[in-house]
């Protein structure tokens, strides 16, 4: 395999945010696997142009992100301990102090550190340089509306410019993102386009998707490797974090930022429709920030007096928590208009947890056809799939928890065993 070059722009000015998203935690994965393996230098973009830096800084910034990313307990984690006392009445079997202050003092502290720590980032002169015909790896998608910050490539051919590519909806779905996204994504894409000799990506729906592109932009296609993302929660905790007074309450859970695209209107919906027929619904946790354009869902939320007293909402959730809370609900529910990958349904079928997800072809893809599958527009299908998984008695709850316990779970050390293959071809 040709010398590699990663950058690590992305990662850096992710370090003061407290709760990493899903592509914070895939870069953070591919930064902690080339630093076990060895990289040739290191990218970041600074403030005016890239700097290149010695690829043992790599390893700082891995431990940065780990120190604040991954927690090995639930200790401390009010979030967590708010949603177990409103599901069970209970405090968790753990020392949990809500609202601490020691714990919000340090995580302050914590916060500036990083904030110190990505300023050094971005101001640093650099002091390296990319071999001769290497290998630039960038995962991120990050600033790639920015040309300026890619005009280097221009001046070394002899680099391979290898992107990960999550998805490109806001070309397809702009009505699902911000006023003004499409025409930013555009630039990213075409930053694709004019530098790409190789992508990665983490469906055949969306590699099928960059070959039209491609195509219908006159292009030639270059080399797309499908690899589809494993889990990024401690799955090995799966069974250490069953919990009898969790299991004992029926409740389901909606993992993501609160979007249009994610359809959480739908969910809200089918609960009041629940609520009006039933005097005991099951709870819906929704584990995720408020996003945008969702005014009518934060109505709901904040108003209803039919749907509010069975919705928990939860945001700064740490990854134990998670699985614990995954692993003792009803199903984790997806009702997403579009996504590009659809990361919530293996982290969910990893734990041998019942999935409904809206019928679109990329789930049926993740899920490898072990969700049960509804219309994102279905809300009587939505509704009856619901209230039986809710019932663990019925048929339809014991052929999900069958299908998930099927699921073929990808493992990290197979993704890139994969990755590797592929970038050794370029």
């Amino acid at each position: 395999m040709r010398k590699l070059a990663f950058d690590i722009t992305h990662l850096a000015s992710r370090l003061p945010v407290d709760t990493p998203t899903g592509i914070d935690k895939v870069d953070l994965a591919f930064a902690q696997h080339f630093s076990r393996t060895g990289c040739d230098a290191v990218v970041h973009y600074g403030f005016l142009r890239p700097r290149f830096h010695r690829p043992e800084l790599l390893a700082q910034l891995v431990t940065a992100g780990l120190s604040r990313w991954s927690q090995a307990d639930t200790r401390g984690n009010g979030a967590f301990a708010r949603v177990y006392r409103s599901l069970t009445n209970r405090k968790p079997n753990f020392d949990a102090v809500v609202g601490d202050a020691d714990h919000q003092c340090a995580g302050g502290n914590g916060r500036r550190s990083r904030r110190l720590a990505q300023l050094g980032w971005r101001s640093s002169p650099g002091l390296g340089g990319i071999p001769s015909d290497a290998l630039y790896l960038n995962v991120a998608q990050h600033a790639f509306e920015y040309p300026r910050f890619f005009k280097w490539l221009d001046n070394r051919p002899d680099i391979k410019t290898v992107f990960l590519v999550h998805d490109l909806l806001p070309l397809d779905y702009p009505e699902y993102f911000r006023s003004g996204y499409k025409d930013r994504f555009e630039q990213r894409t075409q930053t694709i386009l004019d530098h790409a000799s190789a992508i990665i990506t983490t469906s055949h729906a969306v590699r099928d998707r960059l070959q039209r592109e491609f195509s219908g932009r006159r292009r030639s296609i270059v080399p797309i490797h499908v690899e589809p993302l494993p889990s990024q929660l401690p799955s090995d905790m799966r069974f250490a974090s069953q919990d009898s007074h969790l299991r004992e309450q029926p409740y389901f859970v909606i993992l993501g930022t609160i979007e249009p695209r994610k359809n959480h209107l739908l969910l809200l919906n089918v609960w009041r429709r629940i609520a009006e027929e039933t005097d005991q619904p099951p709870r819906l946790v929704i584990v995720g920030n408020r996003g945008w354009e969702n005014e009518q869902v934060v109505d709901i939320l904040e108003r209803s007096a039919l749907v509010k007293p069975h919705v928990i909402e939860c945001s700064g959730l740490d990854d134990v928590g998670l699985v614990r809370l995954l692993a003792n609900s009803r199903g984790l529910l997806m009702p997403s208009f579009a996504e590009g990958y659809g990361l919530p349904i293996v982290e969910a079928l990893t734990l041998g947890v019942p999935v409904v997800a809206a019928d679109i072809s990329v789930f049926d893809e993740v899920s490898q056809g072990r969700a049960v599958m509804r219309h994102p527009t279905d809300g009587p299908g939505w509704q009856s799939a619901i209230q039986e998984l809710a019932d663990l008695g019925t048929p339809l709850a014991r052929s999900a928890r069958d299908l998930a316990q099927g699921f073929r779970a990808p493992q990290w050390p197979t993704y890139f065993e994969g990755v590797n293959r592929f970038l050794a071809t370029i």
